[in-house]
Order: C-alpha cells, then structure tokens, then sequence
C-alpha cells in the first residue's frame, strides 16, 4: 500500500488530482492550484464532498484543513490504490499517470489540448502526447476541455458523442502580490513573449517585429533542452540585424512575471497550439496590446480585444499588423470596459461551480 490517508473518511467522496503541483511554473501547476482553491471553497456548499489527491510536499499550497486526502506516490502509476470511499476521480490533466483503472471508479478527465494535431509529423514530443491523450479519453468517463476549440478537436479527432464532453472555461486571476523586476531585464521599452521556447510557440517569428524601431524582445519562460526554437530565434535576429535587442530571462516566478506584463509596451503570442492561452488573458487585464496568432484557441479567447497576425506570419505583414495594432491601441479603439466584460467571461469560481454540477450530474 504506497497511499495513506491524513484522516479518517467515513463517507464517499469526489477526488480532485492534484499530483500537477509537483510541477511548479507550468501551465498544469496553475490549473491545479487555481481551481482547487475554487473547488475547495465551493465544497463548502455542496452535499459531495471533496478530497484531493496530492503530493505529500505539496498539500501546504491549498487550504486542506479538514479536507480528506490521498496522498501521492510515484509507484501509483502501477498500484493506485484509491480505496472504497472514492465515487468519482477527477483526472487534472490528460497526461496524468495515476488515473485509476478500476471500472468501478468513474474518471472526469480535463482534456486541455490535441496540440499534437496541429504539430508538425517530426516534432519529437508528438508521438507520447497522442500516445498518452488517446489512452486518457478512452479510458474517460466524461471528458471536460477548456476551450470551444479544444471540443471540437476532440469530439472531431476520436469520433465520440458530444454529450460526453462539456466545455468549462479558465479562470484568470487577479495578482495582488508584490512585484519584483527580474534579473537581466534591460532598461529600455520592451515586448513581451512569455511561455516555454519550443517550435510550437512560433517565437521566431517574432524577431522581424524589432525591425525599423527601438524595442526589445524579452521572452520569459523555460527553453527546451534542445533548444531549437531558441537557435532560431538567434538567426532571425541576426537577419534582420537585431541580435543585440533578443533577451532570455529563463523561467520567471510570479512577482517577476506581473512585474514583466505591468511594464512591456505589448504582449506577443504567435503560438502555433494552444488549448486555451492563459496569458494572454494575464495580458490584457495590465490594458496592454495583444497581438496572437488565429490558431487553435487563440482568436475564441482573445476575442475582440486583441490583434492578429496573418496566417503565413509573413514579416512585412507581421510588422504592418503590429504597427496598426499599437496605432489603434493608442487612439482608444478598445475600451477598457470591453476588455473587463472579456476577462469576465473567465472566472474560477464559475469554473468550480461548473464542475461541481457535472460531478453531481454524473453521480446521480
């Protein structure tokens, strides 16, 4: 037995998996500590009760008093011993080890993304995500994504009944804490790019937007250990004679991320797969320009309040889009408050409270 329990449960409970908080500064980690805080609190209120399934080391990050829990083991992946008092698993992530295999247990999978459709057939991660993704939704027994899009990949991809999936959007927060400037932040106006350096981010692209200006582009966020992307990045900055304005920060804690969005001139995401695009949401709250690509979730997320870049992300027409764009941003020609009414749509506690009625619907 790999699995103990902090406290005795007499009762059957729903359990959220939170084993993605080992992995602090991903995109998983801040699903995961996001919406089980909202998920916590909305328990109060509930009749299901809730546990979660946890890292030992990590249970001090969501507010577990009085809350059952499992705690996480690496060998679970082989045994998953959940125990009788589980009714329903709620699988954080399609690329979790530890969904449990027992068909008495049903399993509500969050699917974020089917970025290995839109990858090229060479990208080395492409093969384990479809591996894993397919075994996710097979093993599923109802299917949550986080984008309209990601829905339609999915119901489109595995030919499923679309009353196995429902669409529950992301919440974006609001910092409160502190700022704080990263180190190797230049003293000079910069654009941002902040996510991991890898070919599906599209970042090499971006350096032909420096051309005919005074900007530098800071991207912020872990590089690949083959550092492809990154390589080319350097060679179109040093075509377009731009190489001494290119900064990598590496990976940014939370203060220096806010610090990043509050002081940039306008946030740059020309990603080729995204599921939902949390950041640029993060973006827009600062009121800075967004400029995205119109792939995958991005146009359903940044709706009308953020600029474009053509299909081919050709430069000269990259950089006449990002001129219109700052031109348009500067003259008003989105309000703020159309911007508020945006981000409204994206609210954790709307998040756990969407969950909690499809656990119920799917324990009656």
């Amino acid at each position: 037995m790999f699995n103990f329990v902090s406290q005795k449960c007499n009762f059957d409970m729903i359990l959220f998996d939170c084993e993605k908080l080992r992995g602090m500064l991903s995109g998983f980690y801040a699903y995961t500590y996001e919406l089980g805080r909202a998920l916590l609190a909305e328990s109060a209120v509930r009749t299901e009760p809730l546990g979660v399934y946890i890292p030992r080391q990590c249970e001090h990050l969501l507010p577990l008093d009085g809350v059952p829990r499992r705690y996480w083991h690496h060998l679970d992946k082989h045994f998953q011993p959940l125990g009788r008092d589980v009714r329903l698993f709620h699988a954080s992530s399609q690329l979790t080890r530890y969904t449990p295999r027992s068909w008495r247990v049903p399993v509500l999978t969050t699917v974020h993304d089917l970025n290995f459709l839109h990858m090229t057939p060479d990208c080395g991660h492409r093969e384990g995500l479809e591996r894993r993704t397919d075994r996710a939704v097979r093993n599923a027994t109802h299917i949550v994504t986080i984008s309209d899009f990601s829905a339609r990949d999915i119901i489109s991809h595995y030919g499923i009944d679309p009353l196995r999936v429902t669409r529950i959007y992301n919440g974006v927060s609001r910092y409160a804490g502190p700022l704080q400037r990263p180190a190797g932040l230049p003293d000079r106006p910069f654009l941002l790019f902040l996510g991991r350096v890898t070919e599906t981010k599209n970042v090499h692209v971006l350096p032909a937007l420096l051309a005919g200006n005074d900007y530098t582009l800071v991207m912020a966020g872990p590089v690949d250990k083959i550092p492809v992307e990154r390589d080319r990045v350097l060679e179109e900055a040093h075509r377009w004679g731009v190489g001494d304005r290119i900064v990598f920060l590496g990976p940014v804690q939370d203060a220096e991320k806010h610090y990043l969005y509050r002081h940039c001139e306008a946030f740059l995401f020309p990603s080729l797969c995204e599921g939902f695009g949390l950041p640029a949401l993060e973006a827009l709250q600062y009121g800075k320009p967004v400029f995205l690509s119109r792939r995958t979730s991005l146009p359903e997320i940044g709706g009308d309040c953020a600029f474009y870049f053509n299909d081919e992300f050709d430069p000269e027409g990259m950089r006449k889009e990002f001129s219109d764009g700052m031109a348009a941003f500067a003259r008003g020609e989105l309000s703020q408050e159309a911007i508020e009414a945006h981000i409204a749509r994206f609210d954790w506690r709307q998040a756990a409270r969407e969950y909690y009625d499809l656990y119920e619907r799917l324990l009656r």
